[in-house]
């Protein structure tokens, strides 16, 4: 089963996503979405929430094969540009 990690300095805005994030998966037929759990963020006020889920695997002839899903919004134009990566940061660990 695998895992999603949702995280925000914002509560409610954490809990909102990952609402939004839920019932995106609940409406897909092949996922089921498993326990949902709230944790407080490290640090700061925020928090942290993970979802568990399932991909469902549909039988196959030939044996198991790997499947790729694309999701694709009609509400939204699709945005094709790229992203450039953040600077590398200078952090130590520690107090």
């Amino acid at each position: 089963m695998s895992s999603l990690r949702i995280m925000d300095s914002n509560p409610g805005k954490a809990r909102r996503t990952a609402a939004a994030v839920q019932r995106a998966l609940e409406a897909s037929p092949e996922v089921v979405v498993g326990n949902v759990s709230e944790r407080p963020n490290h640090g700061d006020n925020g928090l942290r929430i993970w979802m568990e889920v399932l991909l469902l695997e549909a039988p196959t002839a030939g044996g198991s094969e790997d499947q790729e899903v694309t999701v694709e919004r009609g509400d939204r134009p699709s945005r094709r540009t790229a992203r450039r990566s953040l600077p590398r940061g200078d952090r130590t660990l520690g107090p």
